[in-house]
């Protein structure tokens, strides 16, 4: 392989060969997510928004079917189209995307009863309204991504060819962080997002989007950085 795809190998296969690693205490372990500077304690999670380039513009009005079949191209009918799990021919078999074109209602369960397809959708809701158009299109490709990693991932181990996000819960996410962004978006070239700032934003996204979760109990795993690092 690659040096980059060793490196990439050895930090989440093999973190005891690297110096400094993470250091892990009693108890259930935490979640380490990407970039150590990032640290998710300090992430200002109420005022996600309130940066320049996340902020709703005036008079916004997303046109959330035109998003929706952009993003719907970029993914399913682009070059790596073959690389994810799913192979909806419209974006109506997509529970996700037919939901926010119907602007569909969240799904009356308990937390503890819906699963990773209700939450991405409620997550996909809850902050529609919260930033602009082209924010809001990087935030649906990081959903619609994670999702397919998971569901890619998950076959892989289990010798399966089934969808899973629609029976798991939320709660096993976390455990996905790494894989999703070093082997599945870097080996796959980050699906085509080009722009350097936006392959970073995915970070904040994925830090946003896993502490809204532990605020709202879907999961218990709250990601956190070592201090070492």
């Amino acid at each position: 392989m690659s040096k980059i795809a060793l490196n990439s190998h050895i930090k989440l296969k093999h973190p005891e060969k690297i110096e400094g690693k993470i250091k892990r205490g009693r108890g259930r372990p935490k979640k380490y997510p990407l970039y150590p500077e990032l640290d998710i304690e300090s992430t200002k999670f109420e005022n996600f928004f309130n940066i320049p380039k996340r902020k709703v513009e005036e008079g916004n009005n997303l046109n959330i079917l035109q998003i929706v079949e952009n993003v719907f191209n970029d993914l399913y009918l682009g070059p790596y189209a073959d690389k994810l799990f799913s192979k909806p021919k419209s974006f109506e078999d997509n529970y996700i995307l037919d939901n926010l074109v119907k602007n569909g209602n969240l799904p009356e369960k308990s937390r503890n009863q819906k699963n990773c397809d209700e939450v991405f959708y409620e997550y996909l809701s809850n902050f529609k309204n919260k930033t602009n158009e082209k924010y809001f299109t990087l935030i649906l490709k990081f959903i619609l991504l994670f999702r397919e990693c998971y569901d890619v991932s998950k076959n892989i181990a289990e010798e399966k060819k089934e969808q899973v996000t629609n029976k798991q819960t939320p709660e096993v996410l976390p455990d996905l962080c790494n894989e999703f962004y070093y082997e599945f978006l870097e080996n796959n070239n980050f699906f085509g997002i080009d722009d350097q700032d936006e392959r970073k934003e995915i970070v904040d996204i994925i830090q946003h989007f896993f502490t809204w979760l532990f605020k709202n109990d879907y999961t218990k795993s709250k990601l956190s950085i070592s201090s070492s690092c």
